[in-house]
Order: structure tokens, then sequence, then C-alpha cells
């Protein structure tokens, strides 16, 4: 490791070094669900089938749940923290403080409501799978497309109960990569193509706690924001390498045959 305290640089030399610095706005999150009913019927995944959250009718021609994942407008890359110990007396006038075990901050994601209002069904579902509401019958009152009508869901006797953990609990993915993924690189009459590095954040075990009431008002329109925070237990950090492809010709680089048979594995489902 280089100790050098220069204090100037030509232009020429560090150019290079701040014209590759990574920029906020190139983020996407996943939420590779699985039902988790540990043989117990149903699922996340079913209930949100039933409830009509996962309609490829009105998903824009994309899967339901990379529908609502490009929705996500701004989220947080968390940062580590200790819980200190201090540690009075081990040396005379000292303080000292040591780490007992690791903290993790909550996840916080904004959403774009589309106008389906499929955003605030599926976080609606989710809550309501994780604490669901049984009637006087003690049935679990359904969630249908059209919400939950059933009696059951009406009468005055219902009451919750929650579910087991691991019913309910799901990985959520963070992925930060910049503006030159999947980019085309030119050397005279050659070029080929750059895959470059990208980090993705795993959250384990990950739940919303919290939906942050979203308010609405005649005074001016705007668009309408959905606030979630997520409890997890511990997340990890994954890093790609850099990858290039064949070297080419300009006419074959440009073609979309060419792209598509290089660069053909989606990043919101490569660290799930």
């Amino acid at each position: 490791m280089s100790s050098n305290q220069t204090l100037h640089y030509p232009i020429e030399k560090i150019r290079r070094t701040f014209s590759k610095v990574s920029v906020t706005s190139f983020f996407k999150v996943a939420f590779p669900l699985s039902n988790n009913d540990n043989g117990l019927g149903g699922g996340l995944l079913n209930r949100l089938a039933k409830a009509g959250v996962l309609d490829y009718n009105v998903s824009e021609g994309l899967d339901p749940l990379e529908h609502i994942e490009l929705l996500c407008s701004n989220t947080i890359l968390p940062g580590p923290a200790f819980k200190a110990s201090e540690v009075i007396g081990n040396r005379q006038g000292i303080v000292e403080k040591y780490p007992l075990y690791k903290q993790y901050p909550e996840l916080a994601m904004t959403f774009f409501v589309d106008s389906n209002h499929k955003i605030i069904r599926f976080f609606e579902e989710w809550t309501n799978y994780i604490n669901p509401l049984y009637g006087n019958s003690g049935r679990e009152a359904p969630s249908l497309s059209n919400g939950q009508t059933s009696q059951d869901a009406s009468a005055e006797n219902s009451y919750y109960r929650l579910r087991y953990p691991d019913q309910y609990t799901q990985n959520i993915l963070v992925t930060k990569f910049e503006r030159d993924l999947n980019s085309i690189e030119a050397d005279g009459n050659q070029t080929r193509f750059k895959n470059s590095s990208y980090l993705t954040y795993k959250f384990i075990k990950a739940y919303p706690n919290n939906i942050i009431a979203s308010p609405v008002s005649y005074n001016g329109s705007d668009i309408l924001t959905y606030t979630v925070t997520f409890n997890y237990s511990r997340y990890i950090v994954l890093q790609s390498s850099p990858a290039f492809g064949p070297s080419l010709t300009i006419n074959d680089a440009t073609t979309q045959s060419s792209w598509g048979d290089y660069f053909e594995t989606p990043i919101s489902s490569t660290f799930a």
C-alpha cells in the first residue's frame, strides 16, 4: 500500500480517478419471494396471487414483481455499527470502548405508487399475511382481488394471530451499479462488450415492520409515494467481478443479437 503524501498531481494523471465516481441514481431492488410455508399450505406468493397483486394484465408487460421493484424511487445502502461497552479503570484516567455486537439499521424504501395501486396492495397483503385476521368461524379471512370482502373480515368478534417468522420473512436485494453496466468499449475498428462490477446488499430474513402514512391532498397534485421500513436479521455484501465479452467489429457490436447473446443474466436474480 502506498503511503505517498503528494499534495499536487497533474490533471492528466488523476482525471480517470475522478471521472469514475459512483452516482446515486443507478440502483435496483429485488424481491426474490418464496412461499416459505413449511408444508403448511398457502405461502406469501400464493397469498399475493389470490389477492390479485401478481397480475400480468396491469404490469406493463413486465413480471409483476419486477414491475413493483422498478417503482422503488429511493432506498439506503446501510452502514455497519457496533454496540459498544465501556471499560473504565484498566488504565489510569482512560475510558475505553469495545464492541459487543453488530447493530443493523432499519431498511427504508420509498416507492412511486402505480395507477392500479398494486404497490399499496403488495405491502398491505404482506402485512396481512404476517398477522392474518380470523373470523368467528376460526378461519382466516381471505384476501381476494377486490380486497377482504368476506363476512369473517367484517365480523365483530374477529381477531388477529401471528404467523411464525420462517413463514413470512424473505430475502431482499439492493444492487448498486453504474452507468457503464453492459456498455460497449471501442478501440479503433475493434470493440468489446463490458459488464462492469456491481455491489449487492442481501438482507436476510426481512419483513415490513412499518408502513409510513401517505398523505393525499387537494392542494396541488404530486406523485403519490409509499414508504416502507423493514426489519431483518443481518445483511451481507456481495460483489461481482468485471466481465468482458469477445472483441468484435463495430458493425457486429451494434447488432441486437450480439448484445443479447453476451448479457442475458438479470442482476436481480444473480445473488438470490
